[in-house]
């Protein structure tokens, strides 16, 4: 747990950028294509996307610092 603890120290910074470019995309999109019938997937969808990304970061950079 301790290594998970730093490694959101370390990417604290782009947590919260990564955050504000999801909500953008995510406005943009319903300003473009108009409001999905259902939420849950396109919400569901890009969490995993950007659950993956996060995922292979980490895996890189415990390679690196460990």
């Amino acid at each position: 747990m301790d290594k998970i603890k730093r490694y959101i120290k370390y990417r604290k910074k782009s947590y919260l950028l990564n955050t504000a470019l999801f909500i953008a995309v995510f406005i943009v999109a319903i300003l473009i294509f108009g409001p999905p019938r259902y939420y849950a997937v396109p919400i569901l969808s890009m969490i995993i996307g950007f659950g993956l990304v996060e995922f292979v970061g980490y895996k890189g950079w415990k390679k690196d610092e460990f």
